[in-house]
């Protein structure tokens, strides 16, 4: 049996590796960012707390997301320790729809802002509808309650329904870590199930039912 030329064996010898370059490459690449690609709304207005905004911004974006702030003006925000907040989009030019997550600092007045403001209330309600995680410090767990999110009862359901508070762990570095991974996880299902258990209960007489809002 004859020997393959030596040029065939060249070629082979190139070609394998070549191939184990690549992989060696491809396998020392670090993985994508666990937020790469993914949207989170801030909803305020003038009077946020700027210290929770920042926390909270800083480690989505380490963890590679993009971080908009919604409001209802163009202009920047002013904060409570009197700093500026730059405003990337209005809320009616840009709704929920086109995040993956929403996020409301505190803030006395900003978050006054959103409770009175209709548009807004909706912004945070459509979102928890669809079924997207929802994070909330200080004042701002106040709009979660106005527009009808259940708030989590004790710290394991946060991520299991992607609703995120520091009512039972105060430390904005833990909030940030939780709603992260709630974001991961994507939209939460068992929101219609909750959705269905509180239409239910305020149902018309007679029984007539209910229907869930799971996401879309």
């Amino acid at each position: 049996m004859s020997k393959p030329p030596l040029i065939d064996l060249l070629v082979d010898s190139s070609i394998t590796a070549l191939g184990m370059l690549q992989a060696d490459s491809l396998a020392a690449e670090p993985p994508p960012p666990a937020l790469a690609s993914r949207r989170v709304a801030v909803l305020a207005g003038d009077g946020l707390n700027e210290v929770q905004l920042e926390a909270v911004r800083r480690a989505l974006e380490l963890d590679g997301a993009q971080v908009d702030v919604v409001s209802n003006c163009a202009g920047p925000l002013w904060g409570e320790s009197g700093g500026q907040v730059p405003v990337d989009h209005h809320w009616l030019d840009m709704p929920s729809v086109m995040f993956d997550a929403v996020y409301v600092p505190g803030g006395t007045g900003s978050v006054a802002i959103l409770q009175e403001d209709p548009d807004a209330r909706h912004f945070m309600r459509e979102a928890y509808e669809h079924g997207k995680s929802v994070a909330a410090t200080g004042e701002g767990v106040e709009l979660l309650r106005e527009v009808g999110v259940p708030l989590p009862s004790h710290i394991d359901d946060h991520t299991a329904r992607g609703i995120v508070t520091d009512l039972h762990d105060p430390a904005l570095k833990q909030v940030a870590d939780r709603f992260i991974d709630a974001i991961v996880k994507d939209r939460h299902w068992r929101r219609s199930e909750d959705m269905d258990v509180a239409t239910t209960s305020t149902a018309l007489p007679f029984n007539q039912g209910s229907v869930g809002f799971g996401p879309i």
